[in-house]
């Protein structure tokens, strides 16, 4: 049998351009503050850097379990951030939430890089890139 871990999540590290949250917990029907708490997060990110942010990072591995409203809760979030031109990162996904992605076949969306973030479309030269 295994223990209910309320869901909690916390700032872990902020730079201009990036900011990591720590997910701890369950995230089901009893985490519906989550939305708020990432909102609160990114709204003070920009109070303090400006619309510099880019890579939004949600550290996963204390994450004890995710059910079908987490899904839909990371898929809103996914949402938000994209247009904002914000790429999510699920960084240390514990094996549940890797099945879940892989199942739904939203790990690819979830994680998918804004364009051309990190990608060169042409070598120094100014030849194409393989």
């Amino acid at each position: 049998m295994s223990t209910h871990v309320p869901f909690q999540m916390t700032t872990a590290a902020s730079g201009p351009s990036t900011l990591t949250m720590e997910v701890v917990g369950e995230l089901d029907h009893d985490a519906g503050h989550f939305p708020t708490l990432l909102t609160y997060a990114i709204e003070e990110h920009q109070r303090e850097h400006g619309a510099t942010l880019r890579d939004l990072h949600l550290d996963c591995a204390r994450l004890t379990l995710i059910d079908s409203t987490g899904l839909a809760m990371l898929l809103m979030l996914r949402r938000r951030t994209y247009p904002a031109g914000i790429t999510l990162h699920l960084d240390n996904r514990p094996a549940h939430l890797e099945r879940m992605l892989q199942l739904t076949g939203t790990a690819e969306y979830l994680t998918e890089p804004q364009p051309g973030a990190g990608q060169h479309t042409e070598e120094p030269d100014g030849a194409p890139a393989p």
